[in-house]
């Protein structure tokens, strides 16, 4: 892997919630969801309802962006790719938690419980400095009245 490869998988496995975008027949939807990251298998694995509004948005189409945020450290991370539904209870069982057990109390071998597996395509990574540095970035903005460059981005091709 890349260093920008290698970034990118650590990066969302540190952040672990994305809003994950599906499309709508109404438009676009975003959702908090508890990420599992294994960059071995170059999947992000997302535990949800198999009859939830997500599952039937990604039938009719299966292209999702995934943003991780964390505002404090000024980390973010959009990825695009193509997601689908499985409905694997021996992995089920592995991810499952606490949180999962809080939305899913069926348990992870429910016939109502599923995986949304997304393989990535591309992602674009923000990694800026520190609040300080950033905000030093901001106040030289403002006094020149030129925007910041920003050169903390890295677009990653997965």
């Amino acid at each position: 892997m890349t260093d920008d490869t290698t970034k990118f998988w650590e990066m969302i496995d540190h952040l672990r919630v994305a809003m994950m975008t599906t499309q709508t027949p109404n438009g676009l939807e975003s959702r908090p969801m508890s990420a599992y990251v294994d960059k071995d298998a170059h999947t992000i694995t997302f535990i949800t309802r198999l009859d939830s509004s997500k599952t039937d948005d990604l039938q009719n189409d299966a292209h999702v962006n995934l943003a991780f945020a964390d505002t404090s450290a000024n980390k973010y991370v959009s990825v695009t790719g193509t997601a689908r539904v499985a409905r694997d209870p021996v992995r089920q069982k592995a991810l499952w938690n606490a949180f999962a057990e809080a939305w899913m109390p069926e348990g992870p071998e429910a016939p109502t419980t599923a995986l949304i597996d997304v393989t990535p395509a591309s992602a674009t990574i923000w990694d800026s400095p520190g609040k300080i540095a950033m905000l030093i970035k901001v106040a030289r903005a403002n006094l020149t009245q030129t925007p910041p460059h920003d050169d903390n981005v890295t677009r990653v091709t997965l």
